[in-house]
């Protein structure tokens, strides 16, 4: 039988900003689901992927998706106080017939290097670091993956529809745990669960109800209670599942 032809290992290129939110980071290998990798200098993000270049268009959506799901769970790990990162598509590049490196190279050339060169051992590291652990942890609950999504957008969003998307995190943590008839989240299963009880939301559900309909919209000082609340949801969650990176980052973000 003929010896099988190797795979490509393809690089699919992000550009993370504001510029001032990546000074830090500088991790290698960080694995988010098979066959798919992490790696970052500064705004240089990059998805590595070794597979079967036929599916190359479905791989290619997927880097796009961890690229995203990497910075949704960054954003809840840097709670209150770090800087909500974006991210979008530059390149990707094949390098053909190579089957899986055991490494890859890369050089970093920007001139900032000159007068703050990289900390291997700073703390954004880390937490990028945690935050692909917590990808991968979550690759079964689509429900939870839409909880860290609604969670950025509700740190993004400085208008008082800000209380919509820290409402939508709630929801999403209650789907988690099942639906009830009418295609609700299931309340009680969700708190009996938690160890929470429904008072405890209120606040997050009376305004994420008044927001949803434009009525009655929630006072700007309220976004980082609601904001804090909705992150609280995901916290209690993520706690029940094979997931322990969570107990350096509880104060809110600060090591």
């Amino acid at each position: 039988m003929a010896n099988e032809t190797p795979g490509s290992t393809f690089f699919f290129s992000f550009r993370l900003s504001p510029w001032a939110g990546c000074l830090n980071l500088n991790f290698d290998q960080v694995e988010l689901v098979v066959e798919f990798a992490a790696a970052c200098t500064r705004d240089q993000l990059g998805i590595l992927w070794y597979g079967d270049k036929t599916h190359f268009d479905t791989a290619q959506a997927q880097a796009s998706t961890l690229a995203r799901a990497l910075i949704h769970a960054e954003a809840f790990l840097s709670f209150p106080n770090g800087i909500v990162l974006d991210v979008e598509p530059v390149s990707w590049l094949e390098v053909r017939d190579t089957g899986r490196p055991k490494k890859v190279v890369s050089g970093y050339m920007h001139e900032s290097q000159a007068s703050a060169p990289l900390n291997p051992n700073h703390p954004d590291k880390d937490r990028f670091r945690e935050a692909g652990n917590l990808v991968r942890s979550l690759v079964d609950s689509v429900a939870l993956q839409l909880a860290l999504a609604d969670f950025y957008t509700a740190r993004r969003e400085v208008g008082p529809y800000g209380a919509f998307y820290a409402y939508r995190v709630l929801e999403d943590v209650g789907l988690h745990f099942g639906s009830t008839k009418g295609g609700h989240p299931d309340w009680d299963k969700m708190n009996s669960a938690l160890g929470t009880s429904e008072t405890k939301w209120d606040l997050l559900k009376n305004a994420g109800t008044l927001a949803r309909h434009l009525g009655g919209l929630s006072k700007p000082v309220e976004r980082g209670a609601l904001v804090a609340l909705a992150r609280e949801a995901i916290t209690l969650v993520v706690g029940k599942i094979d997931w322990h990176g969570l107990a350096q980052f509880d104060t809110g973000g600060k090591k």
